[in-house]
């Protein structure tokens, strides 16, 4: 069990005001009541049974500068006897000798939710409420808690507890002495201190170009059909073919006219042409030299 820093365990005994101690309680000044473990010492510590307290906080790391991370602390009277006041406190700490951390509600801030709504600010020392809790209850309370955006790079973490104190009796084992003292309960948590990290932004050299759409990627226009040298019909590029299809579609011209430059379009016919007109016309001159010869013999 981690105990309190001394200075909120001074501050919380120090508030006890008058509750209902056990038949023969001595009276004294109940502004300096000592905590029971300090009257006891000399036979044994003190245990009291009565008041157990819970705190939960919903995450285990804040960011500094961050949004308030919610909280839940709890006291529950597990006596027999009804607890006329109680008085809770919340709040950070640290078990550290570094003086500059000896107050950690310069680098956290706590609230906590009154019974209308609001949210009370938390400080050092004062009680943040006090209340009687009937035998067998238990009350619960909603708080928040956030780390401030300078808090130093060397602090990692910090303790968190929610403690009630009320008073209380302790009685001597060897005398039978009653001396009232204050008594306490703590719910304990904890949580660490997590620094954000930053994406850094990409650099123009490794952002990736934007696609452009290609002219083999385009459509083709489809060009009239003609008669291929083997008499059958030549293949008309289509409209779905891409430009990495297999032999079974047509290739794509190696250059496409513009549409406004007033070049035609390429048909299927190949660089064999112009021989083949050629032969066309020789065979034409030797059929009318047949023809002219056939005439003379006649006559």
């Amino acid at each position: 069990m981690k105990y309190r820093p001394a200075v909120i365990a001074a501050a919380a005994s120090a508030a006890l005001l008058a509750g209902t101690p056990a038949a023969g309680a001595a009276e004294g000044d109940r502004g300096s009541l000592p905590a029971c473990t300090d009257v006891s010492t000399a036979y044994g510590d003190y245990e009291q049974r009565d008041l157990k307290a819970a705190l939960d906080i919903t995450a285990d790391a804040l960011v500094p500068g961050g949004d308030w991370t919610p909280a839940k602390g709890s006291v529950t009277n597990l006596g027999r006897r009804d607890l006329p006041k109680v008085d809770i406190h919340a709040y950070p700490w640290l078990q550290t000798e570094d003086p500059e951390f000896q107050s950690m509600f310069k680098f956290v801030e706590v609230e906590m939710r009154t019974a209308d709504g609001a949210w009370q600010p938390v400080n050092d020392t004062d009680a943040v409420l006090s209340v009687p809790v009937p035998s067998g209850r238990t009350l619960s309370y909603d708080l928040r808690v956030r780390v401030i955006k300078d808090v130093p790079a060397r602090l990692y973490s910090s303790e968190f507890n929610f403690l009630a104190s009320f008073a209380d009796v302790y009685r001597f084992p060897d005398t039978g002495k009653e001396v009232e003292c204050g008594a306490s309960a703590t719910g304990y948590d904890r949580f660490e201190i997590r620094r954000a990290t930053t994406t850094p932004k990409p650099t123009p050299s490794s952002a990736q170009p934007t696609p452009t759409a290609s002219r083999s990627s385009a459509t083709p226009t489809a060009a009239p059909a003609s008669a291929s040298p083997t008499g059958s019909p030549a293949t008309t590029p289509s409209a779905s073919a891409s430009p990495t299809s297999t032999a079974s579609a047509a290739p794509v011209p190696a250059s496409v006219p513009s549409a406004t430059g007033g070049e035609l379009a390429e048909t299927g016919g190949s660089d064999a042409t112009l021989p083949l007109a050629a032969a066309a016309a020789g065979l034409a001159v030797l059929g009318a030299a047949a023809v002219a010869f056939a005439r003379r013999r006649r006559n």
